[in-house]
């Protein structure tokens, strides 16, 4: 199967350890992310979240404003990013356990590359199939609005007269002679 290339990432790394920083930009798959923002704090990362929508959100806790952990669940609440959280050894345990359930990865330290690496390759590839879930279903919402409108043109057609054959050849007639989707056609003849 053929490694998808072409999609660019954005990450956002909180950590006031200009190391762990390095340490993660140097993990990061090659020409794979585009945006790479670093903030200290939680508080800056918040507002720089309400700027920017982030694929990958990487927090290195203890921050300077506290642990992390309520800066990670207003992550996983407010925003679709992928979260890794590295965590001290001693208290990796109960925050992994406490926080698997909302989806993020949690990393002990001192950090393995592997695992730090291997962490983010999972986020891409969930991030991958979230981008093509929510293709599908924006496409499957598009189909469901042209679905009600189309009927609701039938049914003024029915009104008008017609059967609910007449009406829906009608529509599509209408929408090939006039080079315009069925929507189109039904939305005019819903406004008419």
């Amino acid at each position: 199967m053929k490694e998808r290339t072409d999609s660019r990432y954005s990450v956002l790394i909180v950590s006031s350890s200009e190391q762990f920083n390095i340490t993660v930009k140097k993990v990061l798959p090659d020409r794979r992310f585009d945006v790479i923002e670093i903030r200290k704090s939680a508080s800056s990362a918040r507002r720089e979240l309400l700027v920017r929508e982030y694929d990958l959100v990487v927090v290195n806790a203890p921050l300077t404003d506290g642990m992390g952990n309520e800066f990670v669940m207003d992550v996983v609440e407010k925003h679709s990013s992928g979260v890794i959280l590295a965590v001290p050894t001693e208290v990796y345990a109960s925050v992994n356990d406490h926080l698997i359930e909302y989806g993020v990865m949690t990393l002990p330290k001192p950090l393995k590359l592997a695992e730090l690496e291997r962490m983010i390759r999972l986020s891409i590839a969930l991030n991958d199939r979230l981008r093509k879930v929510h293709v599908k279903l924006r496409t499957l919402n598009e189909k469901m609005e042209e679905l009600k409108i189309v009927s609701r043109a039938k049914i003024v057609l029915v009104e008008r007269g017609m059967s609910e054959a007449e009406a829906h050849d009608y529509i599509i007639r209408e929408a090939m002679n006039k080079g315009l989707t069925k929507k189109q056609v039904a939305e005019d003849i819903v406004d008419d």
